[in-house]
């Protein structure tokens, strides 16, 4: 092979092992992206077997239920279709026992907009809110004040949060009902990205192997050009 054969057998080497390269970045690339999907995949699944749900145990009942608007119309005002009323502007509780209260706008929660919530599923809107602090529910209470201009204290009639955690009638428990489909969900997921894992790491095993028959190669080429080179300096000299 003449020495310009060699210096353009050299180039089309250099350029093959170049893209190989980039073959194998890109491959790593996507393998790394489906480890970043395993990850959340994971996570949705363990997220989705670790939620809860709250419940209320209603009076002369020795199971809890799920905590709807029914039931704490049921437990608090005595009657599962007496909804509480709120002023016009929703600042305040007019009638019923408890009332359920919106720390974000600082108004009360129309009962007639969740009254179909049934609670059933920690997804529902009702129990969403209620475990991301979103949504108190809140209770009158009376506190004792001072009384101003003059000795002596005095009562004064208000709503306080009701502490679900520290109320016996309350808790908070895991939700199972969605476990199978969850784990189905995640096995299927799961054997989708190995799958493609598996592809890819087939692919950049060939690549590899390609990658370094070049690599043979062009350490030939590159021994053949200076075999050349060193002949042509003894010819002329």
């Amino acid at each position: 092979m003449g020495l310009a054969a060699s210096q353009g057998r050299l180039l089309l080497l250099t350029a093959r092992k170049s893209d190989l390269e980039l073959q194998a970045q890109s491959i790593t690339q996507q393998r790394l992206l489906l480890a970043i999907q395993q990850e959340t995949i994971a996570e949705e699944y363990a997220d989705k077997t670790n939620n809860q749900i709250f419940q209320i145990r209603l009076d002369g009942a020795s199971e809890y239920s799920p905590l709807s608007i029914a039931s704490l119309n049921s437990l608090l005002n005595g009657n599962a279709t007496s909804d509480y009323k709120l002023s016009a502007d929703k600042s305040e509780v007019t009638s019923g026992k408890y009332g359920i209260f919106d720390t974000r706008t600082n108004k009360y929660i129309d009962p007639k907009d969740i009254k179909g919530d049934t609670g059933n599923t920690p997804y529902s809107k009702l129990q969403q809110n209620l475990e991301s602090g979103a949504w108190v529910i809140r209770t009158p209470e009376t506190r004792v004040e001072a009384a101003a201009g003059a000795s002596g204290t005095k009562e004064v009639k208000t709503m306080g949060d009701l502490m679900i955690g520290a109320d016996s009638r309350f808790r908070q428990t895991y939700f199972t009902q969605d476990d199978n489909k969850a784990k189905a969900d995640y096995d299927k997921a799961m054997a989708r990205v190995q799958r493609l894992d598996k592809q890819l790491e087939l692919k950049l095993n060939q690549v590899e192997t390609q990658h370094k028959a070049v690599e043979t190669e062009v350490e030939s080429v590159d021994k053949i050009i200076s075999n050349n080179i060193e002949s042509s300096f003894k010819y002329f000299s």
